[in-house]
């Protein structure tokens, strides 16, 4: 339940009443963030309270942490319910009307080439050679797709060089 606090002293806690009437308030604002002022005015209430007069003070950030921390529990809760969509709205801001701007398109890769059986498969049934392995490669639907530029198979080991650094 939180932290204790570094002076060794009792931790802090909200009464039933005082969560209640916070509870409230976030009903009030839709589960929304109250204004400073309203939590100014709570805070300030509390500490007014015949329960803590005289003894503690309730701190604004105090009540402002609780808040987040019931916002965070809700949303974690109703996240957690099967079936339930969880979207927040945003406050929408019309002031700024957006302008339809053309989107530059990418023109579309041309389609794999297929390899030559003869350098596909070498006419040997040993190991393949550096060249043979890079010439399939090249040929092969690996370049394209992991987009490997022109200038890197014209010089393989200087291209290894730039990711292995």
């Amino acid at each position: 339940m939180g932290r204790p606090p570094s002076n060794g002293g009792p931790a802090f806690r909200f009464t039933q009443t005082e969560v209640a009437g916070m509870e409230t308030v976030l009903q009030e604002h839709h589960n929304q963030m109250p204004a400073r002022e309203i939590l100014e005015s709570l805070a300030e209430k509390f500490s007014e309270s015949t329960e803590r007069k005289g003894r503690t003070i309730v701190q604004f950030k105090q009540v402002w942490n609780w808040f987040q921390n019931r916002r965070y529990a809700i949303r974690a809760k109703s996240s957690k319910v099967p079936g339930k969509l969880n979207v927040t709205s945003m406050p929408r801001d019309d002031s700024n009307p957006v302008r339809n701007v053309l989107q530059p398109v990418a023109a579309p890769m041309p389609p794999p080439m297929a390899a030559p059986m003869s350098t596909a498969m070498p006419a040997t049934t040993g190991r393949m050679d550096f060249d043979s392995v890079f010439e399939v490669l090249k040929a092969s639907f690996l370049f394209p797709k992991f987009g490997i530029n022109n200038w890197m198979l014209h010089s393989p080991f200087s291209y290894l060089s730039e990711i292995w650094k």
